[in-house]
């Protein structure tokens, strides 16, 4: 499935995961996905996220998640992104207090489609970023 942004226009091919609820466009646009959360859940308002739609284009945007949820979300994104050719793999966890990233981190040591990663350069984000590069 095609989703638009709103911004630019610029096509993402998506597929459905029931966590997070907006990811950030190329534009600096943020493009929402799926309805308002139901009460009872993790998300930062204490609520259950409604199932939405992430783009599969090798960048995660971290920042709508609780460290709680990408538990589950990372694994299943990163093998969206070898299915469709995606080897190399940006992930936004933020700078903040360090928590998001060290939950990445310790996820990424643990999988073994995961060949290696590395704090992204500081075009790419620095110490608010990782970059991945999957197994072929």
């Amino acid at each position: 499935m095609a989703v638009s942004c709103p911004e630019c226009g610029h096509q993402y091919d998506v597929t459905l995961f029931q966590f997070g609820q907006a990811v950030t466009c190329d534009c600096g646009a943020v493009v929402r996905f799926g309805g308002a959360p139901r009460p009872g859940g993790s998300g930062p308002d204490g609520a259950i996220p409604d199932m939405v739609e992430l783009p599969i284009d090798g960048i995660l945007d971290l920042h709508a998640f609780d460290p709680a949820d990408v538990r589950e979300l990372l694994p299943e994104y990163l093998n969206a992104c070898r299915e469709k050719g995606i080897f190399r793999v940006r992930i936004i966890h933020g700078k903040g207090t360090g928590e998001m990233m060290k939950t990445v981190h310790a996820l990424l040591v643990r999988l073994a489609e995961v060949e290696s990663f590395a704090l992204a350069g500081s075009r790419e984000g620095g110490t608010g970023a990782t970059i991945v590069l999957l197994k072929t």
